[in-house]
């Protein structure tokens, strides 16, 4: 964190209810100090009901320059802004706003391009590939966006949404196709059969005694499997996978992967980069201690012997 705070420090705020446990203000001060960035990210608790007046407010302050939006407050956004990306307009949900030159406010969700950075870093193919993503959330939305965006040669072959709310996966899928030339489906079931790669996107996992959201015994001993849960990781699903041998992943190096973005969408192109290059020091943060093994040398393939 910035150590002077003066008339010139650029304000960055996370609205959220609660905000007690957000990992986000650690690696934007992280960031800041680390680039040399006079800027300073606070969370700040904000009521439901109270969350448009304030979000009009806060930017009347000319150096709040931009928001990260917690929850539950991202899908309320949308209709305060000025200006809205792709991702934001298909999911209907944004987790970042920016401040224009124009005075105007953008907003965006980097959810999808952070899974897809995550995969990536893991090793885990998507493209041309066969994808279930279990939910049909915010989250969800913007990981069937970033797996679309390519088409067929750059993006999934397949994609599929099971919800326990058929109508809810229906709603995104019906979404997805409107705006990408993609195979987007909705699923019957939750069966894993026939994907090289399944997402959960649900917040099954963070009890302990949560029902797992897919049978890992069912899943092709070629496939890999991300959980996008940030707490109790790793989750019973992802312990279960990795214990069938498979290339399973927490939701940590998403959030990791998303921070690029949100830096370059702020305005610090060099400090984008310099993470980009190497984000070692905010695994160190995000990650827990149980698992900063995985930091340097992180588990990316199965082990073929492995029924």
């Amino acid at each position: 964190m910035t150590t002077s705070i003066t008339g010139s420090t650029l304000a960055y705020l996370i609205p959220g209810d609660p905000v007690r446990n957000v990992r986000l203000p650690r690696l934007f001060n992280a960031v800041f100090e680390r680039f040399g960035i006079d800027a300073v990210l606070l969370p700040v608790q904000v009521p439901l009901r109270d969350f448009a007046v304030f979000f009009k407010s806060a930017f009347l302050a000319r150096n709040v320059r931009g928001m990260v939006i917690a929850p539950p407050h991202k899908p309320l956004v949308v209709d305060l802004l000025d200006g809205c990306g792709l991702f934001g307009r298909v999911a209907g949900s944004v987790n970042v706003v920016r401040r224009t030159e124009n005075n105007e406010l953008e907003g965006d969700l980097f959810d999808g391009e952070g899974l897809v950075g995550a995969l990536d870093h893991f090793n885990i193919p998507f493209r041309g590939k066969r994808v279930l993503i279990l939910g049909a959330g915010v989250s969800a939305a913007a990981i069937g966006v970033a797996l679309a965006e390519g088409g067929t040669v750059d993006g999934a072959e397949h994609i599929a949404f099971y919800d326990t709310s058929a109508g809810k996966a229906a709603g995104v899928a019906a979404k997805l196709d409107a705006f990408f030339d993609a195979d987007v489906a909705v699923a019957d079931s939750n069966a894993p059969e026939g994907y090289d790669l399944v997402i959960n996107a649900t917040p099954l996992g963070l009890d302990e005694n949560d029902a797992l959201p897919v049978d890992v015994a069912r899943m092709d001993r070629h496939a890999a499997l991300f959980d996008i849960l940030l707490r109790n990781q790793p989750t019973p699903l992802v312990r279960a996978a990795r214990a069938r041998g498979l290339n399973a992943q927490a939701g940590f190096e998403m959030l990791i992967q998303q921070m690029p973005h949100y830096l370059g969408y702020f305005g610090h192109a060099d400090a984008a980069q310099g993470v980009r290059d190497d984000a070692d020091f905010l695994r160190e943060i995000v990650y827990p201690p149980a698992m900063h093994a995985e930091i340097r040398q992180p588990l990316r393939y199965r082990s073929p012997s492995v029924a």
